[in-house]
């Protein structure tokens, strides 16, 4: 009996000393879970490999529009938290990285600033775990006809690329003093290139005007002096080119060593990338009157905050690349106030799909030559629009030209 009382107390000691450890570490773990006045959504971008410009660009508008909303009182009171999930532009680590969000850490939105082959399998996978995944970089129009109801796309599409295409195109043939064009396609050849080159080619068929040649590559290669040359001998004077920054810059590297100089008109971001000038022959840009289907330029009075900001963060003007995802940011933050604004107030990913769905962010306030920022039944922005700018002031300014109700300028004539 007398060695009972030792062991009794032991055992309660032990005791004591577990339930501490136990409150020690529910206390750490509450120390380090997130802030519930903060929300958390993961931005997919690739920040490394072929297209990291893209998630570099993306990266540093992000931290300004994160400013920009805070300023705005954050999403009724709360603070926005965007973290950037790097995929390396890759198929494959989107989809693994769409399981990991979706599953292990209940992600209740995904924002997109990515390319439409990685674009297309977050997509998919986002249909497969139910979580809305909104996309406001890649422009492969296929990806909404393929029925899904958890996709949503603010960008524009290779459509409305094509629209602007045909329309800018013709508006070249009637300046070309009576003579037919003699048109060129150069692209790279992923869904995004070749599908906005194919529904241009369409479009432009209906109009009369058809290529005399039409040249793909692999976005990867950095050579395109075999490519460009092709275009040269079929004797092309105004070639339409979809393309990223470092392709543009290599095919344009290989026109200034042939002295090939038709009239370019660009489409994406790669051509209309403010650092094109810092890149290649600013003279031989205006030769070339290197123009850029594109979703968004800095001297849109719209985009005057932004710009602004950006540029004195930055020392440079914001690309292209850098407003979608400023744009996402901002398209994100509506549907979230929406979300909370309806009776309950629930962010799950139900009520985010519903509140994208219902959706009206009028033109004025976004920073794109768009109309607005609605969705149709199948995730389009109905309300997107493509504008044209180009390098104009010696090549060193990128100024736009068209449709004439948005242009600063006329477009350059080409040169005879």
């Amino acid at each position: 009996m007398t060695r009972s009382a030792p062991r009794s107390n032991s055992r309660a000691l032990l005791t004591a000393a577990l339930l501490l450890t136990a409150a020690l570490l529910l206390a750490a773990r509450a120390a380090g879970a997130a802030d519930p006045a903060t929300i958390s959504i993961p931005v997919v971008t690739p920040m490394s490999g072929a297209t990291s410009v893209i998630g570099q660009d993306s990266v540093k508008a992000l931290e300004i529009a994160m400013r920009h909303i805070a300023e705005d009182g954050g999403v009724l009171g709360r603070k926005l938290e965007l973290k950037m999930v790097d995929t390396q532009g890759k198929p494959d680590v989107m989809r693994r990285e769409l399981e990991r969000l979706a599953r292990l850490e209940n992600a209740p939105l995904v924002l997109g600033c990515e390319v439409s082959a990685a674009t297309a399998a977050g997509a998919q996978f986002a249909e497969q775990f139910k979580v809305p995944f909104l996309n406001s970089a890649a422009v492969a129009a296929d990806i909404l006809q393929r029925g899904y109801g958890w996709y949503f796309s603010d960008q524009i599409t290779g459509d409305d690329e094509a629209r602007a295409v045909t329309s800018f195109v013709e508006y070249l043939a009637s300046q070309n003093a009576g003579k037919p064009l003699k048109l060129g396609f150069l692209f790279e050849d992923s869904p995004r290139g070749a599908g906005t080159i194919e529904a241009s080619r369409k479009l432009l068929k209906d109009k009369g005007i058809a290529p005399v040649v039409e040249v793909s590559y692999n976005r990867a290669e950095r050579n395109l002096l075999p490519q460009v040359k092709k275009v040269e001998q079929a004797g092309a004077d105004v070639v339409v080119w979809a393309g990223y920054t470092e392709d543009v810059v290599a095919g344009l590297k290989a026109m200034q060593q042939i002295s090939f100089t038709p009239y370019v008109v660009g489409i994406g971001g790669g051509p209309g990338d403010p650092r094109i000038p810092t890149l290649v022959d600013p003279a031989f840009i205006e030769k070339l009157r290197l123009s850029t289907i594109d979703y968004f330029n800095p001297d849109l009075p719209r985009a005057r905050r932004f710009v602004e900001a950006y540029q004195k963060q930055f020392g440079t003007l914001p690309s292209s690349y850098a407003s979608l995802c400023y744009r996402g940011a901002y398209t994100v933050y509506a549907a979230l106030k929406a979300a909370l604004a309806t009776k309950g107030g629930s962010l799950d990913r139900e009520s985010l799909r519903g509140a994208l769905r219902a959706l009206k962010i009028p033109g004025e306030a976004t920073i794109t030559p768009f109309a607005s920022i609605e969705f149709d039944a199948q995730g389009r922005n109905v309300g997107a629009r493509s504008l044209v700018a180009q390098w104009q002031d010696g090549g060193t300014r990128k100024v736009t030209v068209w449709p004439k109700d948005v242009a600063a300028r006329a477009p350059l004539p080409a040169q005879r």
